[in-house]
């Protein structure tokens, strides 16, 4: 396969991620092999990662709330317990399914050849999506400005 910059990661119906098997298994139709189309790759990684942390973030906005308008629990009683709860289970199903499709793509990204600009600047970016700027300022801070002058030299 080539990674054409009119390549796009391919389109699953909700039916197909949800009825995916969730073993780390790749759901149908997901790239998962060495020699796999390094941009659809990479864009379903970032797609994936752009969710988990929306529902991240949401869970957070659902937990705050729920914190706020219940009364203090006994201690051990569980946010996720409860019909008011119900949003905070589907997050959670979500992120779950999201896991095993990166545990599924994972092996994958590393096999893969980048033929275009778009396919290495797209990998670059799977790796800034990944590394905690936190944990490494220095290296985050080089790749970062690695991939500006790669853009403005390409």
């Amino acid at each position: 396969m080539t990674d054409d910059r009119d390549t796009r990661p391919p389109r699953l119906s909700r039916r197909a991620v949800l009825g995916a098997p969730a073993a780390g298994l790749a759901a149908p139709g997901l790239p998962a092999r060495a020699g796999a189309d390094t941009v659809a790759l990479c864009r379903t990684w970032l797609a994936n990662k752009a969710e988990t942390m929306r529902l991240l973030e949401r869970w957070g906005d659902i937990e705050a709330e729920l914190m706020r308008v219940q009364a203090p629990s006994p201690a051990g009683a569980a946010l996720t317990a409860g019909p008011q709860a119900a949003p905070l289970r589907a997050i959670d199903a979500r992120l779950e399914e999201l896991h095993a499709e990166r545990e599924a793509l994972a092996p994958s990204l590393p096999l893969s050849t980048a033929t275009t600009r778009d396919g290495v600047l797209l990998k670059f970016e799977v790796v800034m999506a990944e590394l905690f700027v936190q944990d490494f300022p220095v290296i985050y801070g080089l790749l970062h400005t690695a991939v500006r002058d790669l853009k403005a030299l390409w």
